[in-house]
């Protein structure tokens, strides 16, 4: 029986679905939403703040990385049931979902895929499709796809999926 289950969380409709995924067949299990944060969006959010005067140093850029952070833990607390666990991590998503599962001691990763094209996956890469091949442990990928009733139950609330 699965004891520990990551299911990575990005926000999107197919991490909603895998969440969903994860509620249903994995019901007795302790289940942490893992959010991966990507260096990009912390730069992203501090260059934002230098336009606005906040001003382009390391303490201004630490408070936006706190600042970031809080905003992703709150969204994840709003996808959370009671007995979940979230977890915001910083880096590449694939090696940082896999190293975190294998350190918290995780039995399976659940993660959502949107379906992107050869050429889109070739471009940019697919922690997906990483995670399938290198992961040390079993990874259960959920597609964008119609739920049925029953799985729809198991969504995080309405206007939570970006």
């Amino acid at each position: 029986m699965l004891q520990r289950v990551i299911i990575a969380v990005d926000f999107s409709p197919a991490s909603a679905a895998a969440l969903a995924v994860a509620r249903q067949h994995c019901p007795g299990a302790t289940k942490r939403l893992l959010y991966v944060m990507k260096p990009a969006e912390v730069a992203k959010s501090s260059a934002a703040g230098a336009f606005s005067g906040a001003g382009s140093s390391p303490l201004n850029a630490k408070a936006m990385r706190d600042s970031a952070e809080e905003q992703v833990r709150a969204q994840l607390q709003q996808w959370a049931e009671e007995g979940d666990e979230v977890a915001i991590v910083f880096g590449s998503a694939a090696e940082e979902i896999s190293r975190h599962a294998e350190e918290w001691g995780a039995d399976m990763i659940v993660m959502g895929t949107r379906g992107r094209s050869q050429i889109s996956n070739m471009l940019t890469g697919s922690a997906t499709e990483w995670l399938v091949r290198h992961a040390r442990l079993p990874v259960l990928v959920v597609h964008d796809v119609p739920l049925s009733d029953s799985m729809k139950e198991k969504l995080p609330p309405e206007g939570a999926v970006d």
